[in-house]
């Protein structure tokens, strides 16, 4: 058995003690600087304060979830977070607007921000000027509550955010740049008249449209022949079937003197028709919105009208358009009318009498 003075013995004791100690300190960490510092601070008339020294703090601390700098709970920055009476916080400061103490990026409150900062631009689809919900005009797009709209903005119609040119979809007029079509125009290969597609016997551009298409087969216009879109030279074939010369569409075959039953002079002439065309229109109030008392038309040379038996009857007199117009003192109803080569009428658009509307 092995002996050990007593000097031995306590040099054991206290390195086994030393050990022990060491063990200890690993075994049993601190939770927390706060926790350590629980016991130098207190708060004292809202102040922090030192218990060794009895005065307030100087410097940021952060004691129990507050911050304070000098003694007083934080308002303000600190390492660009935003504190109010301590804690991290939402809300404006010096300009720019924070959220749980970050700067903030996205929507509060219907207000965009970028930065902390009210932002112009989109943000997830919704367009912002000036952090608000942008209604109006913004690089020729309109925008209505954010979203890129369809409508009438500053008297210009728009789909989609970009200003239209097309066919309106709703009411088939056509459009261009926003605005409706007020001339001739050929859109899509079709001739419109203004807003809508063209329904008469047309001259446009040195090429005659029969409604909105390119005419084919021969025609008579303002005195002159076309054969298709193009005024006629040479040999043509009339609807009756007699063949004449023409020259710029004038007729000029020898020892002509009248063509298709009217009369002519040097060589020229129109159709005549002596057939009275009844259209059928009723003179009444649910066809023309009125009952009208007396008849004209705006060319005679083509079309001539009376109001018989409570029926409007058009004779046609030659191949061309008229606007057949059916009048009291004052109201009135119109009628589009086109004459075609064999002397039938095409009835066109017809307006009706519509009552003002009473203040």
């Amino acid at each position: 058995m092995q002996k050990y003075n007593l000097k031995q013995v306590k040099a054991l004791i206290s390195v086994a003690l030393g050990g022990v100690l060491l063990t200890s300190t690993i075994a049993l960490p601190v939770n927390s600087v706060e926790a350590a510092s629980s016991s130098k601070y207190k708060i004292s008339k809202g102040r922090l304060i030192s218990k060794l020294t009895g005065k307030v703090v100087k410097g940021t601390k952060t004691f129990k979830g507050k911050v304070y700098k000098d003694g007083k709970t934080l308002s303000g920055l600190k390492a660009g977070v935003y504190y109010k009476s301590g804690k991290k916080a939402t809300g404006t400061y010096k300009g720019k607007y924070y959220s749980n103490g970050k700067v903030y990026t996205g929507v509060s409150s219907n207000i965009y921000f970028k930065a902390g900062a009210k932002a112009t631009g989109t943000y997830k689809g919704m367009y912002y000027s000036k952090g608000k919900i942008f209604t109006g005009l913004k690089a020729g797009i309109y925008y209505k509550r954010g979203k890129k709209a369809t409508g009438t903005y500053g008297g210009k119609y728009y789909e989609g955010g970009k200003v239209f040119t097309g066919i309106q979809t709703t009411s088939n007029y056509l459009y261009i740049d926003g605005v409706l079509n007020t001339d001739l125009v050929v859109f899509k290969g079709q001739l419109y008249n203004g807003a809508k597609v063209n329904t008469a016997i047309t001259l446009f551009e040195g090429q005659l449209y029969n409604g909105s298409k390119l005419n084919e087969g021969v025609v008579q216009v303002d005195g002159k022949w076309y054969k298709d879109a193009s005024i006629a030279n040479g040999t043509i074939t009339l609807p009756n079937g007699k063949t004449i010369t023409v020259t710029n569409g004038i007729d000029t075959t020898p020892g002509s003197g009248s063509i298709g039953g009217g009369s002519s002079s040097g060589g020229t002439g129109e159709i005549t028709f002596t057939s009275t065309i009844n259209s059928d229109i009723a003179n009444n109030v649910d066809k023309l919105g009125m009952v009208g008392t007396s008849a004209s038309s705006s060319n005679e040379k083509v079309a001539t009208v009376k109001i018989t038996d409570g029926k409007i009857t058009m004779t046609s007199i030659s191949v061309g358009t008229s606007i057949i117009t059916i009048a009291t003192d004052d109201k009135k109803a119109t009628i589009e009318i086109i004459v075609n080569a064999n002397g039938s009428i095409t009835i066109g658009t017809i307006t009706k009498y519509t009552t003002p509307q009473k203040n």
